[in-house]
């Protein structure tokens, strides 16, 4: 069984966490990088490179099967006649 969101926002959201998460060392790493170098050229071809990190995180995610636990609470309204 497949199950999508209803409206825009549940994914949005979803994927907003997933990117926070997968991202979070990545921008560890770039403030790491960047505090050590004072040579703007180097700086500026640090940013190209995590920018383009970056970007293929976003692909993973977009283009990944993610598979999400959830649980359903079914009332049944039965009418007596």
């Amino acid at each position: 069984m497949t199950i999508s969101p209803a409206d825009y926002n549940s994914w949005h959201d979803a994927r907003t966490e997933l990117m926070a998460e997968a991202k979070a060392g990545l921008k560890a790493r770039v403030e790491a990088e960047l505090a050590c170098t004072t040579d703007m050229d180097d700086i500026q071809k640090m940013r190209d490179g995590f920018a383009a990190e970056e970007r293929l995180i976003e692909h993973d995610i977009d283009h990944t099967v993610h598979t999400f636990s959830t649980a359903l609470d079914i009332t049944y309204n039965f009418l007596s006649k």
